[in-house]
């Protein structure tokens, strides 16, 4: 018999439900968040449809990590969407086609415009300009982050991220994320944040690094 919690990935056969739930609980992690609403610009209910493209196309090209406090799929409270060193998020035409077509095919042209023209490239920009060139690709890149608000402060995000650590120790690599949240990278990333001047929507845009103790940098 499991113990619970306990964290899982994702996978090829994992069941629509799964998938679901998983967007049921990153939406609800996100609910009021400001930065969120920026990204859909301003029309919420485009919000399952772009979470999902991602969770998607990280089955196929990342990893899903997704905590649940029982066996049921409703039991599903934490997800975290992780690309590990090589790979990167909607980097295939499979992944992409996975949602994010679909979902850049539905958003107004002014948005989708904004996402193709601006928003990417200037998260291109920030990782080079902070990390330098391929740093990143070489890294534990922390895509998407969430856990249901009726459990905050029970230590599952505190797991998610050890999960992913372990994994970033196994193969000698550092850990990166972006964030407009100085929290979120005092908790996961405690040991280096360098801020970049990349502001869309009045969001100031962090990267932060984190070195699994005993680990060297990537070549």
């Amino acid at each position: 018999m499991s113990s619970y919690p306990i964290i899982k990935l994702l996978h090829a056969q994992s069941t629509e439900a799964e998938i679901q739930r998983s967007v049921e609980v990153l939406n609800d992690a996100f609910q009021g968040d400001r930065f969120s609403a920026v990204l859909l610009g301003g029309d919420l209910s485009l919000s399952s449809l772009q979470l999902a493209a991602n969770i998607r196309a990280a089955i196929i090209g990342g990893e899903v990590h997704v905590l649940s406090v029982g066996p049921a799929v409703e039991d599903i409270v934490g997800v975290a969407i992780w690309y590990p060193p090589g790979t990167s998020g909607f980097a295939s035409e499979e992944e992409r086609d996975a949602g994010w077509n679909q979902f850049l095919d539905v958003i107004p042209s002014s948005l989708k415009d904004w996402w193709l023209k601006y928003f990417i490239p200037k998260m291109q920009e920030l990782s080079i300009n902070s990390l330098g060139a391929g740093y990143q690709h070489n890294s534990w890149h922390l895509h998407i982050f969430g856990v249901a608000k009726a459990h905050h402060r029970k230590g599952y995000g505190k797991a998610l991220f050890k999960y992913a650590e372990e994994k970033a120790r196994a193969t000698k690599s550092p850990m990166v994320l972006e964030t407009t949240n100085d929290v979120d990278v005092r908790l996961s990333f405690p040991n280096d944040l360098r801020k970049a001047n990349i502001n869309p929507g009045d969001h100031i845009f962090k990267a932060g690094v984190h070195r699994p103790r005993g680990d060297d940098p990537p070549e």
